[in-house]
């Protein structure tokens, strides 16, 4: 009964790992490039809500200029090419890695075993800088 229980736990990590990485051409896991294109598209759909929400309440400012012929800004769909994708992906992982490392460091340096939020508050300036 055992077995059978650490197998499905077994197949259930697997299957959620397999979910949210990929490996890369050299076998490390990183981010799937669907996930973070996804990620991407939310945060530009925001975006694109808040400058409507803010055309809106500056309404009166708007229709006093003078509109250019093309396609504006906010009918253009906006996308990520599968390279950047890739490239965002490893980016990820790399800053991902760092920041465990760094916060590794911390922990070890006060004779913890493990990584807690504060030593993740500790690195990330530095981090955020030298990124």
């Amino acid at each position: 009964m055992e077995k059978k229980r650490n197998g499905r736990n077994q197949e259930r990590n697997r299957i959620r790992t397999r979910s949210t990485f990929a490996m890369d051409e050299s076998g490390i896991p990183t981010f799937e490039p669907d996930l973070i294109g996804a990620i991407f598209k939310h945060i530009w759909t925001r975006k694109a809500h808040e400058r409507e929400r803010i055309e809106i309440l500056n309404n009166d400012a708007v229709d006093s200029e003078v509109g250019v012929a093309g396609t504006s800004k906010k009918d253009r769909p906006t996308f990520a090419n599968a390279n950047a994708l890739k490239l965002s992906c490893e980016l990820l992982r790399i800053f991902i890695t760092e920041a465990v490392q760094r916060a590794a460091t911390i922990a070890e340096a006060e004779g913890g075993t493990k990584i807690e939020a504060t030593h993740l508050e500790r690195i990330l300036p530095q981090l955020l800088l030298d990124f």
